[in-house]
């Protein structure tokens, strides 16, 4: 871990840009589309490589000196590209940024290696010049949990599909928000002007000001997921921004401010995802249940059905149990939800990563694990395992005809 202390802390200055996301399997190869190499959204392309964010010309290029520090992978160098041809071709033709040719000096890039799916990347430009073109670009793929949980202690919860992206300065500090999602402007509750609200709160308020518009278990958890985080951004708003646009008289100042924004984004990330769940659960008649329900070795499965007071009697048939674990990302954290409740055989896990490599989607296979994927995100699996994947309507469904 010392490795990746010392990474941060040398990146954690004004002139390096952070780019942080986790790697999907379209990132990786794994799906086989068109796409080639790590997708980058236009925000950061503006400020790290604003040479290619232009429509001038076709598919506008730049080469750019590389290294993937994590793994001792030596300089490389990349070619950062602009695919603009829907300004050129048309509605349904390609308009996204990419950093490619990854295996061009050398072969096996962890960029491009399927098992890196779900990982944690960290993107480092070096822009000692605002409006010139990055001279370096130092990357960090996280190799273990243990690295990822220190990441995300500083900077909070890093979300599949979502990105973070600021100057190495704020990012670490845990200032830095997604570039995906703007804050809302909703009408707030005048008592949120003086208190934050908890995540239940928060989640509860929903419906109040937002109306949704998917009609499936599978797609309203992830409209309901992006409007919950939309109206987070401004709640937090309301309460930092004043605090970070006037300055710090210290930094013992700016650390406590920097650290409850980081404690207070880890504390909602941890159960949001659960509370959608139940209220989800209960919307389409899934009633019987009970969340962290205490199980051997004083153990906490996210949820049990039918109930708690099922699981523990004994006279209570085993194959009308289940299990659901829930994992924001499940890329080695799978393994964590094996033992959680003995008297269920076969685990369901939730999660919202976008891919799993095949081998490890045959390691959870192996162990009884199947997974439940809000069936937007199948498209983002290899083919080979799509097919294999549950649908949260399908859990639902299933759950509810069990007697």
């Amino acid at each position: 871990m010392t490795n990746l202390s010392q990474w941060i802390e040398d990146k954690n200055q004004d002139e390096w840009w952070i780019f942080i996301k986790r790697l999907s399997a379209n990132d990786t190869g794994l799906t086989g589309g068109n796409g080639v190499g790590i997708y980058v959204p236009k925000a950061v392309v503006a400020t790290a490589l604003p040479s290619i964010s232009s429509t001038c010309c076709l598919n506008p290029d730049c080469s750019l000196t590389a290294q993937i520090t994590s793994h001792s992978f030596p300089e490389q160098t990349l070619r950062g590209i602009y695919y603009n041809n829907r300004h050129f071709d048309g509605t349904g033709k390609r308009n996204e940024h990419r950093l490619t040719r990854w295996n061009t000096d050398f072969r096996n890039s962890p960029a491009q290696d399927p098992e890196n799916t779900g990982a944690l990347a960290i993107f480092a430009f070096h822009v000692p010049h605002l409006g010139r073109d990055s001279e370096f670009l130092d990357i960090w793929i996280c190799k273990s949990l243990e690295e990822e949980e220190f990441v995300e202690n500083k900077i909070g919860e890093v979300i599949p599909g979502s990105s973070l992206f600021d100057r190495g300065d704020r990012l670490f500090a845990g200032f830095a928000a997604g570039l995906d999602k703007e804050p809302s402007r909703v009408v707030i509750p005048p008592l949120w002007e003086d208190r934050f609200p908890g995540g239940e709160e928060i989640i509860a308020y929903l419906p109040s000001v937002f109306r949704f518009s998917k009609t499936t278990p599978d797609d309203l958890i992830i409209e309901r997921r992006e409007n919950e985080y939309k109206l987070f951004r401004q709640v937090e708003e309301l309460h930092i921004l004043h605090l970070v646009q006037k300055g710090f008289s210290s930094v013992d100042d700016f650390m406590q401010v920097a650290n409850s924004v980081s404690n207070r984004r880890k504390s909602r990330s941890g159960r949001s995802l659960e509370i959608h769940l139940e209220h989800i659960f209960r919307q389409f008649g899934l009633e019987s249940f009970s969340s962290q329900c205490r199980t051997e070795g004083n153990k906490r499965p996210d949820f049990i059905f039918p109930s708690c007071a099922d699981y523990h009697d004994p006279e209570f048939p085993e194959e009308s149990l289940r299990m659901l674990a829930v994992k924001t990302t499940c890329k080695d954290r799978w393994r964590q939800v094996l033992n959680e409740a003995n008297r269920v055989e076969g685990i369901h896990l939730f999660t919202l990563q976008e891919g799993v490599s095949p081998n490890q989607f045959s390691e959870m296979e192996d162990a009884e694990v199947k997974l439940v994927v809000p069936k937007p995100l199948h498209t983002k699996y290899p083919e080979e395992v799509r097919g294999k994947l549950m649908t949260l309507n399908d859990f639902i469904v299933e759950t509810k005809s069990i007697r």
